[in-house]
């Protein structure tokens, strides 16, 4: 058995409450013993048991820990002693923070869930979790909580295996604004660091602390500064992210008696980012004079209308959002997917990817082979996050929890003639 889970993000909770709770894991190991047993149950040898945390399991970038430090210490600086030990020390705090987690996922399991064999575990990084194949010293503390056995080498960056028919990456390769790397894939490219890295800590995880620091804010009693911190620190769980403008329409409208205060702190997170020297060294480097629709281009229209932010006229300005949208808001991972395959093993029937949040499963192509005909599946293992989705009337959104994962099966383990695949989602809706 082959398993897969992707973008569970796991946070020092600064910039918010965000981590799922062991008891959803203890769920997902009592449902692969549940599989393995009736596999056994049927005849079958189940003889080993792999788990692939298939990237953005450790988030390093949302948190407030990084805002104290000159910019040349945070993840996109040139200190990098310095970033290194920043790093450690909030690895540090994400374990604290979900110690009965990690104390479960880095301990024995087939004895607690009673499993046919000990899984194996094996991590492949994300963008979230750059830095933590970046420095042996945070690759061990990862090792250690997710019950790997340390190598020494940096971990791969995708995962291969003919048996299953699988071959798996995390999927930011194909997102332009969260990998700055080249086409060759090799552990340098994925250390170069995205301007994606600045817009989750520099405005998503800022915006809500700048926030919380305006004294009309301040002046609210405790459980209206409360809900409105946490609403605020849902940005990045809003989906499609072209809805972030109209979530934060939704919450000034909800919050009118602090709205200038909302207001202010947009303007005032965005001109600091922009002068980042990061940022401004990127956006040199990205924007063509020959292309008036690059990356760099896309982020500035869309800062320049949150830069506009304000309650009433930037309900005018959303059709110009949306016609943005229509040029970022592509699938990219999708035609990816379509792509892989010209370069794989030739057994290889499965492409997985995690990053977009969205579990799916979609059909690539069916090709013929000397052993017979042969089916292409694009799969996305989705994640274990919250997300809030815009209403399909007026101006309101919903949230609910989730959880996805991906399961291969060796044609043995079937009694079939190919790998096999079975994907669950959950749902819970308590928020």
């Amino acid at each position: 058995m082959l398993v897969f889970v992707s973008d569970l993000h796991f946070v020092d909770g600064t910039a918010g409450e965000h981590n799922v709770p062991t008891a959803a894991f203890e769920i997902f190991l009592e449902d692969m013993s549940w599989a393995a047993n009736r596999l056994m149950d049927d005849g079958r040898d189940v003889e080993e048991i792999k788990i692939v945390f298939l990237g953005d399991i450790f988030d390093l970038l949302r948190t407030e820990k990084w805002f104290p430090f000159p910019e040349a210490e945070r993840p996109w600086g040139s200190n990098e002693k310095k970033i290194e030990v920043h790093a450690k020390t909030i690895l540090d705090a994400i374990i604290r923070k979900n110690k009965d987690t990690f104390d479960l996922l880095g301990g024995e399991l087939k004895k607690k869930f009673d499993l046919p064999v000990e899984p194996e575990r094996i991590y492949v990084p994300g963008n979230h979790d750059r830095l933590c194949n970046k420095y042996e010293s945070v690759r061990k503390k990862v090792c250690k909580n997710l019950g790997i056995s340390p190598s020494g080498v940096p971990f791969d960056h995708n995962f291969e295996d003919v048996a299953y028919g699988v071959f798996a990456r995390h999927g930011h390769e194909y997102d332009k604004f969260n990998y700055e790397g080249g086409t060759s894939y090799g552990h340098n490219d994925y250390m170069r660091v995205p301007i994606g890295d600045p817009i989750t800590t520099e405005l998503v995880a800022r915006l809500p602390w700048k926030v919380m620091q305006q004294p009309a804010v301040k002046n609210l009693p405790l459980a209206e500064q409360q809900a409105l911190r946490r609403n605020l620190e849902e940005i990045e769980n809003v989906r499609p992210y072209s809805s972030i403008l109209k979530w934060l329409l939704y919450q000034v409208k909800k919050n009118l008696l602090v709205k200038e205060a909302i207001e202010d702190s947009v303007d005032e997170v965005i001109r600091e980012f922009n002068k980042l020297k990061f940022v401004k060294k990127w956006y040199r480097h990205h924007d063509k004079w020959t292309d008036f629709r690059d990356e760099a281009d896309q982020i500035q229209a869309f800062l320049f209308l949150l830069e506009k932010f304000k309650v009433f006229p930037s309900e005018r300005l959303l059709p110009f959002l949306e016609l943005l949208n229509k040029h970022v808001e592509k699938d990219t991972l999708s035609e990816a997917a379509q792509a892989e395959y010209s370069q794989l093993d030739s057994r290889i029937r499965y492409v997985v990817y995690g990053h977009s949040h969205v579990p799916l499963q979609m059909p690539v192509r069916v090709v013929g082979s000397p052993e017979g005909v042969k089916e292409q599946v694009y799969l996305n293992t989705g994640t274990w996050r919250r997300r809030y989705h815009k209403t399909k009337k007026g101006l309101g959104f919903i949230g609910w929890k989730n959880m996805t994962y991906v399961v291969f099966y060796r044609k043995e383990e079937k009694g079939l003639d190919f790998p096999a695949f079975a994907t669950w989602t959950g749902t819970l809706k308590t928020i």
